[in-house]
């Protein structure tokens, strides 16, 4: 009888060991995981509108054009309105925390160029490795949760036994 009673403690043990590893998993890295992407993907975003930018102001300065004809985002890309641009030789770009700096095309590549390098070589690399290291972490979590079952299984099988 004691060896059965101690299984029943090892047994109700592993299930309280699961349920915790369940909830830190489901309420912890899962959340933590998805942040980390979202910011990755954030940070993608930033640099793929960057990269578009690039590419315009390079058409623009091989152009030369007089005045342009554009559409400009005045809300967080949810307001869009038309405008004249009769200067295309000076721009506002973005620079971070809501800053917009007057450039010439020219500094504005030259801006671009270097905020893609510090974003590609500086954040994205974090945010990549922190995506990388909590999905590791989720995963040795779900081994651990799956050990933890496999015991509590071969347990029940040895009460089964007696």
């Amino acid at each position: 009888m004691t060896s059965s009673s101690s299984i029943n403690n090892n047994n109700n043990e592993l299930q309280v060991k699961i349920t915790e590893y369940s909830n830190f998993i489901s309420q912890t890295l899962q959340p933590q995981l998805q942040s980390a992407v979202d910011a990755r993907e954030e940070t993608e975003a930033e640099i793929s509108e960057y990269l578009q930018l690039k590419a315009k102001l390079q058409q623009i300065q091989s152009d030369a054009p007089k005045s342009i004809d554009t559409i400009v985002d005045i809300s967080h890309s949810t307001i869009y309105c038309k405008a004249h641009i009769s200067n295309p030789k000076i721009i506002y770009v973005n620079v971070g925390f809501g800053f917009h700096v007057e450039m010439t095309i020219e500094e504005a590549i030259q801006f671009i160029t270097k905020r893609v390098e510090y974003l590609e070589s500086c954040v994205l690399k974090h945010r990549v490795e922190v995506a990388a290291r909590i999905a590791k972490d989720v995963e040795n979590a779900i081994k651990l949760l799956q050990e933890l079952g496999d015991e509590l299984t071969t347990t029940g099988e040895a009460k089964r036994s007696y």
